[in-house]
């Protein structure tokens, strides 16, 4: 492994044509648990070698803690489906990673979804009725544990261990005076004797899995490209919903500087929101491998003397963005969204008039953004790409065979991420590790399907058939029977594992065990369904609706996978993550360059490591820093 340290200077790398993409890099501090899987959430050292209680009261403390953890603001949303009820964000890697924030209604069940998959026994959340919240109760050692961390709050018996709902709901003394208290207490309700009034006559109504598992933090890195992640905002950038604008009290909060996401409880947590950028330039000269390397698809267009070159009368070249991210643009006027810049930009210098278009859907639509004449120009192109997860650019070209094209293009893409997720540095020396590879250890790409449930062209275009019982309109029966969609693998992919998830109706209390949602998949063609999921429903759950999330791994990597959802009672919104792998034997590469910026005593300090391959490394800080940012980068094959 080569290692080397450099203090404000950047790193020379000897030319390489054969330098390949990265594929599902990290970097972790050992102050920082890795949330980008919740396995390896389990594995943190503060944590892996306890069980049961312990390890519970573990995890509950860092999701509360106000550097480690969540804070609460309001909802938040994202996807394509128009009803909160869908949209509303409560993937435990999203909380975690990409947004940090939310309300009871999102930390209730994403803390339940944590624990589920750190792989606790069982996890659910629940509504107090009276007092408008939701939280978390966790099942191990045979019994229900209560624990908020939307209220910051665990209720411990005499013997230490979490007391159940039930349990706090009947001994109003383990609010007034606990036998063992455990911090944080319930910071911002001193007056736990009135809440347990409420907790112990209230109706409380139980939700089974209403969270979803289907996000993936995996990303790439091509050559030319690099993706810096900062703590603190940058450019007053963050996802603003429209509802935020219809309360004043959230807009005021929204307001104070550092404008955007924060705290309505200053203590919760030291941070904001985090940003991050895409910046991806390659050597579009003949000598260097950028573009073969990180193009994603492209006809009548190759690398020049000059840059791209036509090889034919038409040429296109499609270039991919693809973020775990979510795409944000610089927030302008509050209140309105059609004022914000700057999410992702294309820069060009052409040699020839050169079409834009922008897709957000894989590439089955197309928007033509605009046409940039020769010279310089950059295009802003945030009214098609902000608040989603990558899209698609597609240059064009007409002339003769030998005509300059593009002598270089940049695109430089805006995202919103959670401060305290990021591999933070502290004083002394911190140990530090990069790694590569998918939760299966594989080395793969992601690409996310999650139609708009609601629209029949957008939903056509992944399924075999609308199905005959298809209401969009209704939201808890959208789908009853049997709907198949078809995953295909892009361009030069093939499929090696996916993620199959769904939102599906559900019976209720002892009328639950009449649900028999269920999930298939077939590679191929639509016959000879394997099913990988069958409902089995508590008879506990209350509400009417419940998510799943399930793994397939293919016995080879396949061009398409189909997946029949079938939903009895009904099945309302479905999605897909595909991993895929090289259809051909390309190069990968594991070589990065990870750059740590941090601040002490008023001056910035860069520290750079050159990695050839996943390892550890330290970093020392000789005071207390101030977190800056973390930059991977893949330097371009010059």
């Amino acid at each position: 492994m080569m290692r080397s340290i450099a203090v404000g200077l950047a790193i020379l790398w000897l030319a390489s044509p054969s330098r390949g993409q990265v594929e599902c890099p990290r970097v972790l501090s050992e102050h920082v648990a890795d949330t980008t899987d919740l396995a390896r959430f389990r594995n943190f050292a503060a944590w892996k070698d306890k069980t049961g209680n312990a390890l519970a009261v573990a995890v509950w403390q860092y999701l509360c803690d106000n550097r480690t953890g969540l804070y609460h603001m309001n909802e938040v949303c994202d996807g394509p489906d128009p009803s909160s009820e869908y949209a509303t964000v409560r993937d435990p890697l999203k909380i975690l990673n990409v947004y940090g924030v939310g309300y009871c209604g999102i930390f209730g069940p994403t803390t339940a979804g944590i624990y589920k998959g750190m792989g606790f026994p069982d996890a659910r959340s629940f509504g107090v009725v009276d007092y408008s919240h939701n939280a978390t109760e966790v099942f191990y050692d045979n019994a229900w544990h209560y624990l908020d961390v939307d209220l910051r709050g665990a209720l411990l018996k005499a013997d230490g261990t979490v007391a159940s709902l039930a349990e706090v709901r009947a001994q109003r003394g383990l609010w007034t005076n606990p036998p063992v208290k455990v911090s944080p207490f319930f910071p911002h309700d001193p007056n736990r004797g009135r809440i347990y009034d409420i907790y112990h006559k209230s109706q409380i109504n139980f939700d089974y899995r209403w969270f979803q598992m289907g996000h993936t933090m995996d990303f790439s890195l091509r050559p030319g490209e690099s993706f810096t992640r900062w703590w603190h905002p940058q450019g007053g950038r963050w996802r603003q919903l429209p509802s935020y604008a219809r309360s004043a009290w959230l807009m005021k909060l929204i307001e104070q500087p550092p404008a955007g996401f924060k705290s309505n409880h200053a203590d919760f947590s030291v941070w904001t929101q985090g940003n991050g950028l895409w910046h991806y330039a390659p050597n579009l000269a003949a000598a260097s491998s950028d573009f073969a390397r990180g193009v994603y698809s492209s006809a009548g267009l190759a690398p020049g003397r000059e840059g791209l070159t036509l090889t034919a009368a038409h040429g296109q070249a499609v270039f991919e963005v693809f973020t775990p991210y979510i795409i944000v643009p610089k927030v302008n006027a509050i209140a309105d969204p059609d004022d914000d810049t700057d999410a992702a930009t294309l820069t060009l210098d052409a040699a020839a008039a050169v079409a834009v278009a922008v897709s957000t859907d894989h590439g089955y639509t197309w928007r033509e953004a605009a046409t940039c004449q020769p010279g310089r120009s950059t295009l802003d192109l945030t009214r098609w790409v902000k608040g989603t997860y990558g899209y698609l650019i597609r240059l064009s070209a007409d002339g003769k065979a030998g005509d300059a094209v593009v002598r270089s293009l940049a695109l430089d893409t805006w995202v919103q991420c959670a401060p305290a997720a990021l591999p933070r540095l502290d004083k002394g020396v911190n140990h530090c590790s990069y790694q590569a590879g998918d939760r299966y250890g594989l080395v793969t790409r992601p690409t996310i399907y999650a139609p708009d449930f609601t629209d029949r062209a957008a939903l056509a275009q992944f399924v075999k058939e609308l199905p005959a019982a298809y209401t969009p309109d209704k939201l808890s029966s959208r789908c009853r029977g049997d709907v198949v969609a078809r995953f295909d693998a892009p361009a030069g992919r093939k499929i090696s594992w996916l993620t199959v998830g769904a939102a599906f109706t559900t019976h209720q209390n002892a009328a639950a065990a009449k649900t028999d949602n269920r999930i298939a998949y077939a590679v191929g063609q639509p016959t000879g369904f394997k099913e990988v999921y069958k409902a089995d429903v508590p008879a506990w759950v209350n509400h009417w609706r419940y998510q799943w999330d399930q793994d397939i791994r293919l016995d080879a990597p396949a061009d398409t996978v189909y997946v029949r959802y079938t939903g009895n009672p009904a099945v309302d919104q479905i999605r897909a993550t595909l991993h895929c792998v090289a259809a051909a034997d390309q190069p990968t590469d594991t070589a990065v360059e990870i750059t740590h910026a941090f601040r002490i005593g008023g001056k910035v300090i860069e520290k750079t490591v050159a990695m050839d391959r996943p390892g550890d490394y330290t970093i020392q800080c000789d005071g207390d820093p101030e977190n800056v940012f973390v930059r991977l980068a893949v330097p371009s094959s010059k």
